[in-house]
């Protein structure tokens, strides 16, 4: 299918004019990283540095309309104390302006949390819930958004994934995603996200959501209810809520808040963040973010998850990590 979108692509651009171009840019992000207090015995009392997160990018620019992107991701294996790498393919797309639409073919970003990725704005910190509670960010196939009327207020994102697996964030399963937002007011949105993951025997995954988000330079805020309905399985179930503000120049007050309303279904397999799997469980996000340069920002920060007492009487040990998260970016 690659194969085929890639020569569609260069067919379209043979008719263009302008001379194509290539840019390349990366990313880098860790934590040197201490925990006190975890409801494991591998991650009690743990320590060290973990590069959690590193891009590089190449963007192709083949005329004013046809783009692409590859992008490669390196990451640690997320055990604690722990520190081998992998490199897996994160971007592989090729994508075109048609009018007012934009159109992705390949391995992009889904419309499940990419919208409240832009806003929370911490990625580095913290992936989104439902990505980091094992909602794949990525899928294979074909993407489309733009706007729905004149003024753009209203907007969709829908996008058809196939059984193509690339890249160790994609979906293996065919899957139908589809959003619609609304801006109330130039700095508010309001977003409803709905999907539906075919799977082998009584195991399909239906999800629905709803986001309602403010942004300016100053402030951004979120708040996000989530439900994956898995048939036989538990759902996953979460509500979130998050904050960024501009406390001085170039110091940042960051905190969000996320309840797991049933245990986390990919729990201990979180890497970084492992969660009691029998437990229902709330997390705090807090730091201060420093940026010492347009590409280098530091922050002091804590995760710390309280868990409930779970159906054998028993409440799991909370879990408290201490981190410093260094940043340098060069997207």
């Amino acid at each position: 299918m690659l194969l085929a979108c890639l020569g569609w692509l260069n067919f379209a651009c043979a008719q263009q004019q302008a001379a194509p171009s290539v840019s390349a840019g990366g990313l880098l992000f860790g934590d040197f990283y201490a925990v006190p207090s975890h409801h494991s015995a591998q991650g009690d009392g743990a320590a060290g540095l973990v590069v959690r997160r590193g891009y590089l990018t190449f963007n192709a620019r083949y005329s004013e309309n046809w783009f692409g992107r590859l992008r490669f991701e390196l990451n640690q294996s997320g055990e604690f104390e722990t520190y081998d790498f992998e490199v897996s393919t994160k971007d592989l797309y090729v994508g075109g302006n048609i009018g007012r639409q934009k159109l992705l073919i390949g391995l992009s970003p889904t419309p499940t949390f990419d919208l409240i990725e832009s806003i929370w704005g911490a990625r580095y910190l913290a992936r989104t819930p439902m990505d980091l509670h094992g909602v794949a960010s990525r899928d294979t196939g074909v993407a489309l958004k733009g706007p729905i009327n004149e003024s753009g207020t209203f907007g969709y994102r829908v996008m058809w994934g196939s059984k193509i697996n690339i890249g160790s964030e994609s979906d293996d399963q065919p899957k139908l995603m589809a959003a619609i937002s609304w801006k109330p007011a130039p700095n508010w949105i309001l977003d409803f996200y709905t999907d539906h993951e075919g799977r082998d025997g009584p195991a399909d995954r239906t999800t629905i959501q709803g986001f309602a988000g403010y942004q300016t330079k100053e402030l951004a805020w979120g708040i996000q209810y989530s439900n994956q309905d898995r048939e036989n399985d538990k759902p996953l179930e979460l509500a979130s809520t998050f904050i960024r503000s501009l406390l001085k120049e170039k110091v940042i007050l960051i905190g969000r808040i996320d309840r797991l309303f049933e245990p986390s279904p990919k729990a201990d397999n979180i890497s970084y963040l492992p969660y009691d799997p029998t437990s229902k469980a709330t997390t705090l996000f807090a730091g201060v973010e420093f940026q010492t340069s347009p590409h280098f920002f530091f922050t002091p920060n804590i995760v710390y998850t309280r868990y409930d007492e779970n159906d054998e009487g028993y409440r799991p040990k909370s879990d408290l990590h201490l981190r410093l998260t260094l940043f340098l970016d060069f997207e």
